[in-house]
């Protein structure tokens, strides 16, 4: 099959600085964490809360959420190395989903440790979607993450020789794209209505469900998970459970605080 594209990506996924090679990748991700702890420090003030601790905070969920990948993806992928130590490590062999498991509860720990209140999990929440809008930015650069060929007018053809796709001379359904654009949908969706969510923990679980539902679809585009069952992958099967953890999240939340106005929730 024969694509363009309408979105020509010629950017080298590198940049040599001298004897320092920088990768878009990382520095989208250390710029998408920054951008997300300075929305999540607004979101706590704006609670209340000492914005402070928001970093400390930031810094747990980069660190675990970088374990929580990794180990995803071996569990998933290569279920033999996690014996191995030597291949825990290595730069490639990331699932996001991971990240979204093991942070949290990294998150809450943490902050059980500190006695921080736990509307500081919604502070992170809100700044979340921003901070993947802006460290998926590399993803679109290096090509990773495709799905299938595509004419669609918003398929991505990556031209550059180094870029990671089957080939420059076609267009592809972008997993980078998408998460761009879903992160960007769900800041413009919860952030404007963080006045509204005054419960504790309700944009940590409005944030989650917005997040699990559009990786569901997103994955209908995308080649880098591997059948399951029911005409599913395993991404969408965990974006199901993503769904159905926030609902009942929110349930247990709406249950234990039935005013939320004004109300502290110590961790």
């Amino acid at each position: 099959m024969s694509s363009v594209g309408i979105i020509t990506i010629d950017i080298d996924p590198f940049i040599e600085l001298g004897p320092v090679t920088l990768a878009w990748h990382g520095m989208a991700i250390v710029v998408g964490l920054f951008v997300g702890a300075l929305m999540a420090r607004r979101f706590a003030a704006e609670r209340g809360l000492d914005a402070e601790p928001v970093i400390d905070l930031v810094f747990v969920v980069a660190l675990s959420g970088i374990v929580g990948s990794r180990l995803f993806y071996l569990v998933i992928n290569d279920p033999g190395a996690l014996v191995d130590p030597v291949r825990w490590l290595g730069t490639r062999g990331f699932a996001f989903y991971g990240a979204l498991i093991l942070a949290p509860i990294a998150a809450a720990a943490y902050m059980r440790w500190k006695r921080l209140d736990t509307r500081y999990l919604d502070a992170l929440a809100a700044g979340f979607p921003l901070g993947v809008f802006i460290g998926r930015f590399g993803d679109l650069v290096n090509g990773e993450h495709f799905g299938p060929e595509s004419t669609a007018l918003w398929a991505v053809r990556n031209v550059h020789p180094d870029a990671d796709v089957p080939s420059n001379l076609l267009a592809y359904h972008s997993g980078g794209l998408y998460e761009m654009a879903l992160g960007l949908a769900i800041f413009a969706l919860i952030w404007p209505l963080r006045h509204r969510l005054t419960r504790p923990l309700s944009v940590l679980w409005s944030v989650i469900a917005l997040y699990g539902a559009g990786r569901l679809l997103m994955f209908f585009f995308r080649t880098d998970a591997a059948p399951a069952a029911l005409g599913l992958n395993e991404a969408q099967w965990t974006s199901l459970a993503l769904i159905a953890a926030a609902g009942l999240g929110a349930y247990l939340s709406r249950r234990r605080w039935s005013d939320p106005v004004g109300q502290s929730a110590p961790a």
